[in-house]
């Protein structure tokens, strides 16, 4: 059950990695952005795009990605790489859907099987900490890290970081990801589609 769980982790590309975090914030945050206030507090809708390096037991491995995000209301990830969709998920306060059509299997539930076996407050907040670096949210561990890196203003009263490393520390799995083109205020898209023909993941 364990190595199913990491296995779904590497997966969703550590979306589920705020599930037992240590927080922390390092970085060159220039002192001309050191007043901003962060991108997370003053926004309706933030879209961003980035690039990925996932280094686990079985090697390195890099995807795009592109990230949506409706504050408190709904968080859309899309990974792909080569220009091929592999994989997307979209979270929101009551659910988890993910596919993987890579491996044409899907997942749909809520955060209680999670919290469950994991025995950690894995919640939409949480996950929406996680991808825009709202340090004060994130829940206290000692099983993973989080940086948040050399910070770069998005307008005239707020920034927002380009760069992040995501640590387990056992070393079972690191990401290492630089994202651009960060965009406030622009609706972006949140659908996604479960194909009849997947499989689904259960625990």
């Amino acid at each position: 059950m364990k190595k199913k769980l990491q296995i779904l982790v590497i997966n969703l590309a550590t979306v589920l990695c705020c599930l037992s975090a240590a927080a922390q914030t390092t970085g060159d945050m220039p002192q001309d952005t050191a007043s901003f206030l962060p991108v997370a507090t003053g926004y309706d809708w933030i879209t961003y795009r980035g690039k990925a390096d996932i280094a686990d037991t079985g090697g390195t491995r890099t995807c795009n990605f592109y990230v949506v995000n409706r504050t408190d209301s709904i968080l859309y990830i899309n990974i792909h790489a080569s220009g091929i969709e592999v994989a997307r998920a979209v979270f929101t306060p009551d659910s988890i859907v993910y596919v993987n059509k890579l491996t044409r299997q899907y997942l749909k539930e809520t955060y209680a099987p999670f919290n469950k076996f994991l025995k950690s407050g894995l919640d939409f907040t949480t996950v929406q900490a996680v991808f825009n670096g709202t340090v004060e949210k994130l829940p206290k561990g000692d099983k993973l890290s989080f940086e948040y890196l050399s910070f770069k203003p998005v307008n005239d009263t707020s920034s927002f970081f380009t760069e992040f490393v995501f640590k387990e520390l056992d070393k079972v799995i690191e990401v290492h990801g630089t994202i651009k083109v960060v965009r406030i205020g622009k609706p972006g898209p949140t659908s996604i589609r479960i194909p009849e023909n997947f499989e689904r993941i259960t625990f």
